[in-house]
Order: C-alpha cells, then sequence, then structure tokens
C-alpha cells in the first residue's frame, strides 16, 4: 500500500472516530442559566399573608421555574406566573423574600433585590372552654371540657383542681377523672388554655362536693398478673385478670401498678386489665398490682412477678 493511500485510510478512521465519540456524547450540556427576575415587589399584604409580584425571567429552554425563598419556605412558581401569595405566615416574625429562576440543567439565575415584611404580633387569646362533671364519687370526680380554637395556633390546656395544677399543657385532651379526693368534701375545677404565642383565657369554675362514703367493702384482688410479649427493658407491659365489686362496676375500678414496693403513679388505669409501667432500678424489680373502688377502698395485692432490668 502507498504512504498516501496509508495517510488517507487513517484520517477516514480518526474522523470516524471523532463523529462516533461526538454521537455517543449526545447534545452539548446547557450552561445557559436564566435571566434574573427582577423588581420584586409586595403588592398586598394581612395579618398573617403576603403577596409578591416581579419582573418575568427568559430562559433558552422551555424547562424552568422561580424559587421564592425567606417567605415561610422555598416556594416553586412555574412560569408564565410571575406572582406568589403566602397565606399563613406567623404572627410577630419578620419575612426577608426573594426570587430566583433555575432550569432544569440546574442552572440558576441571579437573585432579585429583596423585600421585607414583618406580620403583627399575634394578641388574640383562645376562645374560653367551658367545663362541666360526669361522675361525682367519693375519691373521684370526672370532669370534660368543651374544645378551645385558636386564630393561629394549636392550643394546650391546663385543669386547676382547688387552683392547683392537676394536669399541665394537655394537647388534645378534653377531660380527666381526677382520683383521690376526700369523701365529704367541696372541690373547685376550672381549665386555662393558651396558645403557642402565650395568649390565656379560662373557663368558668366548677364547684363540686363529694358524697360521703357508704360502701365499705373493697374489691377482689386481682389475678394472674403477668408480662406480655412486648415486654423489654424499660418498658414492662403487664396483664391481669380484672376485680369485681360489690357497687363499682369493672369498669370503674381502678388500679395500682406498684414496683418495688412504690406506686408507679403514671401506670394507673381505670377499667383496663393492663398498663406499661418502668424499670425503677436495675436489678431485679418487683412488680404487683391492686385495685380500688369509687370509695377509696383497696384490694389485696395481686401475686407478684420479677423482672430484671
Amino acid at each position: 500500500m502507498s504512504v498516501r493511500r496509508t495517510a488517507v485510510v487513517a484520517t477516514v478512521l480518526a474522523l470516524s472516530w471523532v463523529f462516533s465519540a461526538a454521537a455517543a456524547a449526545g447534545p452539548p450540556r446547557d450552561r445557559t442559566a436564566p435571566t434574573t427576575p427582577t423588581n420584586l415587589r409586595i403588592t398586598a399584604s394581612g395579618p398573617n399573608s403576603i403577596s409578591l409580584a416581579w419582573n418575568a425571567s427568559k430562559d433558552n429552554s422551555t424547562n424552568w421555574w422561580y424559587i421564592v425563598q425567606g417567605c415561610g419556605g422555598m416556594i416553586r412558581v412555574d412560569p408564565p406566573a410571575t406572582t406568589f401569595t403566602h397565606p399563613k405566615l406567623g404572627p410577630g416574625r419578620t419575612f426577608t423574600c426573594s426570587v430566583y429562576a433555575v432550569d432544569a440543567a440546574g442552572n440558576r439565575s441571579g437573585t432579585s433585590n429583596v423585600v421585607t415584611h414583618t406580620t403583627p404580633p399575634d394578641t388574640t387569646p383562645p376562645t374560653a372552654p367551658t367545663i362541666s362533671s360526669n361522675g361525682v364519687w367519693p375519691t373521684r370526680v370526672s370532669v370534660s371540657w368543651t374544645p378551645s380554637t385558636d386564630n393561629t395556633s394549636q392550643v394546650w390546656y391546663t385543669l386547676l383542681v382547688d387552683g392547683q395544677p392537676y394536669g399541665s399543657d394537655l394537647i388534645g385532651f378534653r377531660g380527666i377523672t381526677v382520683l383521690y379526693l376526700s369523701p365529704a368534701t367541696t372541690h373547685t375545677f376550672k381549665v386555662t388554655v393558651r396558645d403557642q404565642f402565650g395568649n390565656r383565657n379560662e373557663s368558668n369554675t366548677l364547684s363540686v362536693a363529694t358524697p360521703a362514703v357508704t360502701d365499705t367493702v373493697a374489691p377482689t384482688a386481682p389475678t394472674n398478673l403477668r408480662f406480655s410479649s412486648e415486654t423489654s427493658a424499660p418498658e414492662l407491659w403487664l396483664e391481669w385478670s380484672q376485680s369485681t365489686d360489690d357497687t363499682d362496676p369493672q369498669g370503674l375500678i381502678l388500679y395500682e401498678v406498684y414496683v418495688n414496693g412504690e406506686r408507679a403513679g403514671e401506670s394507673t388505669t381505670i377499667g383496663y386489665s393492663d398498663t406499661i409501667t418502668y424499670c425503677r432500678a436495675t436489678g431485679v424489680n418487683r412488680i404487683a398490682v391492686r385495685a380500688i373502688d369509687t370509695s377509696g377502698n383497696a384490694s389485696a395485692f395481686s401475686n407478684e412477678i420479677l423482672f430484671t432490668c
């Protein structure tokens, strides 16, 4: 083969490789960012809202969008829209808002000018709940209250018994049974409610007198106290066979759990034959349960079970 022909063949092969490589690489990557949105402005605002508008960007592709930032998060707005409204901003806060454009290739424009908006503080208290009694016994009073609503946040309830908190900052509760009261005594009940921003309200005051004790017979002792399969230290899942009482139905019998001789108050339950208690010490924990009726009569203890924590 001549030198000239060899050179021609080599050139053809080289060009073939170049064209093949270009075809395999595909079209060139888009490296052109959208133009920067301009003239960001506040067009309307309210106590908890803000509306924005801006002058449009342009891009060499058809797949791009705006990102509004600093006004309650990062929000995507698809063109041709050049406006955005956030309807629920938190009260008493300053928001610094801006907008930029970005395309599908990740090219980002510059950031627009910044606008600032401050929402007024929330000074509106939650609505006042109404408290009432559902049941009265010698040593217990069951109360419930109507739900309270707020204009900006969830609410927290505190039950006051004789002016002292019995349950504080409760979320979602609508009632409590107050235990261990003395027979033939009078007690006051009130619910206070607060929102996230410290605005408060309170219910009516309820006065309730507990009756004197007429029943002196204790319930039978719970039996067959045992751990359920969910038990795993430090959480001890308990089950037992329910007690019976001469006057109270089983749904009103209170069960107290004792661990190492001390009452585990968080494990107290009414009308159920199961609860959860917790390890009180490293090593052997001794658990027993007893029943209490609405007159305060206490049963003997159940069988005792052991758990090593």
